[in-house]
């Protein structure tokens, strides 16, 4: 297993706006595996599109701030 940083894309959306963030660290076979086993049964996560609230979901910073900041 390896160890992946999970970013979640900012937004912009009904009145509100984020930057893109920092989650955390987890690990798994492959980056949608470790973000499955970060959030487990959330709610919120979406393990079909990998994301979170409808944010998507990044493996790297670069990624995650392409949308929204």
């Amino acid at each position: 297993m390896k160890t992946y940083s999970i970013w979640m894309e900012g937004y912009a959306a009904t009145g509100q706006r984020a930057n893109a963030s920092f989650v955390g660290y987890s690990s798994g076979k492959d980056f949608k595996d470790a973000c499955k086993n970060y959030y487990g049964n959330d709610r919120y996560y979406n393990p079909n599109t990998n994301s979170y609230w409808g944010c998507g979901l990044y493996d790297n910073e670069v990624e995650a701030h392409k949308f929204y900041g």
